[in-house]
């Protein structure tokens, strides 16, 4: 992405909220009871605000 892109953080920020955004759809459809998908839902929204930044970081480094 780094050498593809014209502005490789913004579209690996784009593209990793998307996918997080995506994350919810299995825990929203497979039958969880709320609990659980509010559970499984926090924990992909925790690991991108922890995962994502960092990475974006590094890429803007690198680029």
């Amino acid at each position: 992405m780094a050498r593809k892109a014209r502005t490789p953080r913004v579209t690996f920020v784009r593209i990793a909220i998307a996918l997080t955004a995506l994350s919810f759809v299995p825990d929203l459809t497979f039958g969880f009871d709320a609990g659980s998908a509010a559970a499984l839902m926090t924990l992909h929204t925790v690991a991108a605000v922890i995962v994502v930044p960092t990475l974006a970081r590094r890429l803007a480094r690198a680029h």
